[in-house]
């Protein structure tokens, strides 16, 4: 069920919503879902507002962000209003569930940026109620209702099966196949691992050029964001790293990577700060997954 909402109402409906809110430092965080109930599979919006001095850099989830037991399928911004020194922002999340818990809650944070840590300030908790799509069955049947078959027409019965002669050839086959894993098994290993890790690279790479070259013409931040994204799920396959569960300071960090996390603030830069200049840093990250992507693949060949 795809669900429609004019912007003038939502952004209505955020303002006037008076769902659980946290207050801490002067940031104040609401949200919640816009209905109360969903079925399996169905799409539903879930707003998160901050309300926060205009001086604070304050932070929303993006698409990587673990929305559990719900599942991410896109997001509405609206734009930052700022007076008398606060600012206010909101975000439509539209999410589904595949979970069949009967309620299910979310919580979602927004995060405070600054110069050496980050703050985390969580919303109330909202609950909402899964309704099946299939009635509830008893676990068994009277023998009165259950569907019984008469018939005296003749049955075939199938010959016995020769189990002799399936274990000869199941034996056979096992020891060819043990004999031939001892002879080319790392051989065929190391074969399908370069496969694996070329086929990984050119998708990522047929995913994140379009959006690189969509920024040369016309940025946009969602789809910075989306080429951000696509970046830290592929390294975080490379190198088994949780890349898409790191900030920007956090991955630098982690890689000892000065000039790596300066490339990263300015893709956070452009995506919440609208600085248009994204697309040689965008080009800067696509460079580097692959110098490591060739790196994993000498590792594998001579490993």
């Amino acid at each position: 069920m795809n669900l429609k909402y004019k912007p003038w109402c939502i952004a209505l409906f955020l303002l006037l919503c008076g769902a659980g809110y946290l207050r801490a430092q002067d940031v104040t965080v609401r949200s919640g879902f816009f209905k109360d109930s969903l079925r399996v599979g169905d799409v539903t919006g879930y707003y998160l507002t901050a309300r926060y001095p205009s001086k604070l850099n304050i932070l929303f989830p993006d698409s990587a962000f673990n929305f559990a037991p719900f599942e991410y399928d896109h997001k509405k911004y609206f734009p930052t209003e700022t007076e008398g020194g606060k600012s206010y922002d909101s975000v439509v999340y539209y999410l589904s569930t595949f979970e069949i818990d009967r309620l299910q809650t979310l919580s979602l944070p927004v995060f405070q940026l600054n110069p050496r840590d980050c703050v985390t300030y969580a919303s109330a908790s909202d609950t909402i109620l899964f309704t099946s799509l299939v009635p509830e069955l008893p676990d068994t049947l009277s023998i009165q209702n259950l569907p019984l078959k008469v018939s005296i027409a003749h049955q075939d019965v199938p010959k016995a099966f020769n189990y002799v002669v399936l274990l000869i050839v199941v034996g056979v086959l096992l020891v060819l196949s043990v004999i031939g894993w001892f002879v080319f098994g790392k051989r065929i290993l190391k074969h399908y691992r370069l496969k694996r890790l070329q086929q990984a690279h050119q998708k990522f790479l047929e995913a994140y050029t379009p959006h690189v070259d969509a920024l040369r013409a016309t940025f946009s931040a969602p789809t910075t964001e989306r080429a951000l994204s696509q970046w830290k799920k592929y390294m975080e396959q490379l190198e088994a790293r949780p890349f898409t569960k790191l900030t920007t300071r956090e991955i630098a960090r982690l890689e000892n990577n000065e000039a790596l996390g300066k490339t990263l603030h300015a893709v956070d830069g452009a995506i919440y700060g609208h600085d248009t200049a994204v697309v040689d840093s965008l080009e800067t990250l696509k460079t580097i997954a692959g110098q490591r992507f060739s790196k994993k693949l000498e590792e594998v060949k001579h490993g």
